[in-house]
């Protein structure tokens, strides 16, 4: 099956709090590990050619998967079942939910990582008309588990500084952290990845030394906490990306800088 410990944690909450365990129960299992699709190639094809014209590939089908999780043998073996109270309980604890929530699978070769995901198609499994276990769809946001978070924190003074960060992502493509800066002085502050061509991602001609910028590269998203300020005007639209690999970052200016990163891994599910 795809996983073989008993506990998972989804929402913050062990599925131990209401008395459950991950397991196989007859024909409803867990099914065969299960991993990104190569996804779907963008191409066209023309009248008297016979290889198509290759674009790439659209990889943003989401992981989904099966999973199977009931009553734990203790109270299997004291003959209890689940109650219409308790079924209640888990269904609101599970589905319903109008945001993605995190679900962790406790066994030694997840530790490190996390499915950012959605619950349904929760369904009651019974034996002897009585109801013992689940079964649900597990429908991530991407089709990729996660990393939890790594935080790089760096004081910049004059001189600058460096720091290097292995980018670990399974994606063929570039990382995009969230970058947090707190400027203390001066009037410009530059991000270079060395590794990256020397892109650069800068704030110039500051209006104001005391600034509290977040720069969410994934969305292209720039929000200053101190003063409500638009950073755009100041910005030089170069948003910081991570290879895969070693990125070697150089940083100039006075402020600290705080790096948060959660890399896409391909772990199946």
């Amino acid at each position: 099956m795809a996983f073989y410990g008993s506990e998972f944690v989804f929402d913050g909450k062990s599925c131990k709090e209401f008395g459950l365990m991950l397991y196989d129960v007859g024909s409803d299992s867990q099914g065969d590990v299960k991993f990104q699709s190569v996804g779907k190639a963008q191409e066209d094809s023309i009248a008297g050619r016979y290889s198509s014209f290759f674009y790439g590939l659209e990889q943003n089908q989401s992981l989904s998967f099966t999973l199977i999780f009931g009553v734990n043998t203790d109270s299997i073996d004291h003959g209890e079942s689940l109650n219409r109270f308790e079924i209640e309980e888990i269904a609101s604890w599970l589905t319903g939910h109008n945001t993605r929530k995190w679900l962790q699978i406790v066994q030694p070769d997840m530790e490190g990582f996390r499915y950012k995901c959605i619950i349904s198609e929760l369904k009651l499994i019974t034996h002897g008309s009585l109801p013992w276990a689940f079964s649900c769809t597990v429908t991530c946001d991407s089709p990729f588990a996660y990393t939890y978070p790594e935080v790089y924190k760096y004081d910049i003074s004059d001189n600058g500084a460096s720091l290097r960060i292995f980018n670990r992502s399974t994606y063929n493509g570039y990382y995009k952290p969230t970058v947090s800066i707190k400027i203390s002085g001066g009037g410009s502050v530059s991000i270079t990845n060395k590794s990256d061509n020397d892109r650069m991602l800068s704030f110039s001609d500051l209006p104001s030394s005391s600034l509290d910028i977040t720069i969410d590269n994934e969305n292209q998203i720039i929000t200053e906490k101190n003063l409500g300020l638009s950073m755009y005007p100041y910005f030089n639209y170069n948003f910081l990306r991570l290879k895969r690999g070693d990125n070697l970052l150089q940083f100039e200016g006075k402020c600290s800088i705080e790096i948060v990163c959660e890399f896409p891994v391909n772990v199946g599910g």
